[in-house]
């Protein structure tokens, strides 16, 4: 400015008389005044201009913390973020990375569907500069990337996509490293030292937001997690309340969302007409200490062991109870039977020390009668006497000896074993509590079975267990009968020949839902007195250790057929020179 050209022309040289003197000093403050008005006003734009941009990006700040929340994926995030940012500092690629694991993954970016700096991209924490970024905990310029003299894992990447500079930012969550803010442009310098607050400030936003979003999907994991174990127990679980109310289930079948104030014992009767009085939460309400009791339902006779744990509040008070309902039936039905399979053993063991205590006077009986049957002439009226003393006591040691036999734990020895032969033992054995069924045995045995290789007891066993299965599927029924034959045919499913030993009965028959059923341990038919339900689970076990199987068929009315499938194995078969593991067999034996 021209100050002579502008002011009037006041000199001290024409200053004459006090009056001018007064004129000239009030004049001088005025052009001192214009001339800094002058300077604002060439100045006031850029300010205001600066002050206007700052704002903006305020308000871009603040615009995205209340946008974003901690239910958005990373994506939903990036998009957020970049069309705002636009106005206020310009990019062609943002990106920001995250730390998992101590590696930088690049999560989202904008544009989408970066072919070679795509989401998913792991930084080397050696040379990046997003990693320099992290380590520093700073800012970092790049203002020329082409002709920067430090050079980074994505330079090549960059340069392909035509970027030339670039400003990256920590973000940080109580001073601690999360990841990178990257922005990069096609221009170079386009980001200044007056961008460095701005974008700090951003990322520092950024980064409580992905914190927050971070620790809500670790909380939701962790929710669900819980949520799938607590579904995932087969057992019946549920949450009530002091008032009994169920507040949440693992099974929500039973639970109606529309009623209010649904009561446990309403919904699930665990304990029957006890629930209301004797039920274990009563007990752990009242005490605040876990409880446990076991209970049978009144109508469906089930057992349940039922479990109640408190749950405290903040004053260590109990506001409400987990409660654990375990259905215990089926376990206690099969102790029961264990209990009485010990009787029947401990029962087995007195027959067979009773029988081996009757040996010696039946040796006595068959002995004298034959003394005396030798002594006595064919006209005496008591031979066919002492003939009947002497058959029925050899019958008797007969019975005896199978019994002992049968009740030997022979340790699973496997030796010759003539099929037929054990048939004939084990018809022995059984007769006289079929006979007194009045059930006729019919037998069509081939007398050109080979001999075969296997533990003769264990083998009688089966059968016995056939034989007595025949005898009770027939029952009182009339006109009921029992075949017993053996086969020798080629089986195709195990590859060879085999004995087929089958035990047929015109009897009941069994169900075709139950055929599947009746090999399961403890499972069975028969009346509690008559059967353990262990005779055919322990069969399939002796047939499956020779090698073979049990076929059955069964006709409800029309009655069953049992087969034990044995493969033909003599002594010379090669396969008994292998190993066990080599033949497929399970452990077993050979005595030479």
């Amino acid at each position: 400015m021209d100050f002579n050209s502008e002011t009037p022309a006041f000199n001290k040289d024409i200053i004459q008389t006090p009056d001018q003197a007064k004129d000239f000093n009030k004049e001088l403050p005025r052009q001192n005044a214009s001339l800094s008005c002058s300077w604002d006003t060439d100045n006031c734009s850029d300010v205001i201009e600066e002050l206007t941009r700052q704002n903006n990006r305020m308000a871009i700040i603040q615009q995205i913390a209340k946008r974003i929340n901690v239910e958005m994926s990373y994506e939903d995030i990036i998009d957020e973020v970049a069309a705002p940012l636009r106005s206020v500092l310009p990019y062609d690629l943002l990106c920001f990375c995250l730390l998992e694991n101590d590696q930088l993954i690049i999560k989202s970016g904008v544009p989408k569907g970066q072919i070679i700096l795509d989401v998913g991209l792991v930084l080397n924490n050696h040379n990046s500069a997003p990693w320099r970024v992290i380590l520093d905990k700073r800012c970092f310029f790049r203002h020329d990337i082409c002709n920067d003299n430090q050079k980074y894992q994505e330079d090549d990447v960059l340069r392909k996509l035509g970027i030339r500079s670039g400003i990256m930012a920590p973000l940080l969550v109580n001073n601690e490293v999360i990841g990178a803010l990257n922005f990069w442009s096609k221009e170079t310098n386009a980001y200044m030292e007056n961008d460095v607050i701005f974008v700090q400030q951003l990322a520092d936003q950024l980064a409580v937001c992905i914190n927050n979003r971070r620790l809500f999907s670790e909380v939701l994991k962790s929710k669900r997690e819980w949520e799938e174990t607590f579904k995932a127990v087969p057992d019946r679980i549920f949450l009530i309340d002091s008032a009994y109310n169920v507040l949440r289930a693992n099974n929500n079948d039973n639970i109606k969302k529309t009623v209010k104030d649904l009561k446990c014992y309403d919904v699930f009767a665990c304990c029957g007409d006890q629930c209301k009085f004797s039920c274990p939460s009563v007990e752990a309400f009242r005490t605040g200490i876990a409880s446990v009791g076991e209970f049978t339902h009144n109508v469906t006779k089930s057992i349940y062991n039922i479990s109640a744990y408190p749950v405290f509040n903040e004053k260590n008070e109990t506001y409400a109870m987990v409660m654990y309902v375990l259905d215990v039936t089926n376990k206690r039905r099969i102790e029961t039977h264990l209990f009485q399979s010990a009787k029947l053993a401990a029962i087995g063991e007195m027959a067979a020390g009773v029988a081996h205590e009757l040996n010696s006077p039946l040796t006595a009986i068959i002995g004298n009668s034959g003394l005396i049957l030798r002594n006595a002439s064919l006209s005496d009226k008591h031979i066919k006497l002492l003939g009947d003393i002497k058959s029925c006591g050899q019958r008797s040691k007969r019975i005896i000896q199978n019994l002992l036999t049968f009740s030997r734990q022979d340790g699973c020895t496997f030796e010759d074993v003539a099929i037929n032969d054990m048939v004939e033992s084990c018809l022995n054995l059984v007769a006289y509590q079929i006979d007194k069924n009045k059930i006729p045995i019919s037998k069509n045995l081939n007398p050109h079975i080979p001999l075969i290789v296997g533990n003769k007891q264990q083998l009688e066993q089966v059968i016995i267990n056939f034989l007595l299965n025949a005898r009770d599927a027939i029952g009182d029924l009339g006109g009921g009968k029992i075949k017993v034959s053996t086969t020798m045919r080629e089986d195709p499913d195990i590859g060879s020949e085999v004995i087929e030993t089958k035990v047929s009965d015109n009897g009941k028959g069994i169900p075709a839902n139950m055929i599947d059923q009746i090999f399961n341990p403890f499972y069975t038919t028969k009346d509690k007195t008559k059967g353990t339900g262990l005779g055919l689970s322990v069969s399939v076990g002796i047939a499956q250790t020779h090698g073979g199987r049990i076929d059955v068929f069964s006709e409800v009315g029309k009655g069953s057929v049992f087969s034990l499938v044995i493969p033909v194995r003599s002594m010379s078969n090669e396969i008994w020179g292998e190993s066990s593991e080599e033949a497929g067999d399970p452990g077993y034996r050979r005595r030479d």
